[in-house]
C-alpha cells in the first residue's frame, strides 16, 4: 500500500495547486499579450515605412531587396513565435507535461483542457477563463 502511495506522488500528473494557479495565470495573460502584438503590428509597419522613406526618398530604403517594413514585420512574427513558445514552455514546466514541452506552440489550444483535468484530479474546479481554481462542489 505504501508503494502505491509513493508511486502516485512521483507521477508526472501530480502537480501542486500553486503550480496549477501559476499555469492558469500565464495562460490568462496570453490574450492580453496577443492583443498588444495586434496593436503594435500596424504601428511598427507604418513607423518603419515612414523611416525608410525618410532615409532614402522617394522610394524608401531597401535591404537585400526588401523594404524596412517587410523586415520589421518579419521580426514581429519571429517575436510573436518566441512569445508563444516561451509561454507554452512555462506552462509545460509548471504542469510537468512532456507533450506540451515537446511542442509548446502547437499545444496552446489544449492547455485549458490539461489544466482543467489536473485540477479535477486534485478535487478542484476551474470557474471559467478568467476565474480562479476553487474546491469542487459535490
Amino acid at each position: 500500500m505504501n508503494q502505491a502511495v509513493n508511486d502516485a506522488r512521483l507521477s508526472l500528473d501530480h502537480v501542486p495547486v500553486e503550480d496549477l494557479d501559476a499555469a492558469l495565470r500565464v495562460f490568462r495573460r496570453l490574450p492580453l499579450e496577443l492583443l498588444g502584438f495586434l496593436i503594435l503590428l500596424p504601428v511598427v509597419g507604418v513607423g518603419l515605412s515612414r523611416l525608410g522613406t525618410a532615409l532614402s526618398p522617394p522610394y524608401g530604403l531597401y535591404v537585400f531587396g526588401q523594404t524596412l517594413t517587410t523586415w520589421g514585420l518579419l521580426a514581429m512574427l519571429v517575436l510573436l513565435y518566441g512569445l508563444l513558445r516561451r509561454r507554452g514552455r512555462q506552462v509545460g514546466h509548471l504542469l510537468n507535461d512532456p507533450g506540451i514541452l515537446a511542442s509548446p506552440v502547437a499545444s496552446l489550444p489544449s492547455m485549458p483542457g490539461v489544466i482543467a483535468g489536473r485540477a479535477r484530479a486534485l478535487g478542484m474546479e476551474w470557474s471559467g477563463f478568467y476565474g480562479p481554481l476553487r474546491p469542487r462542489r459535490t
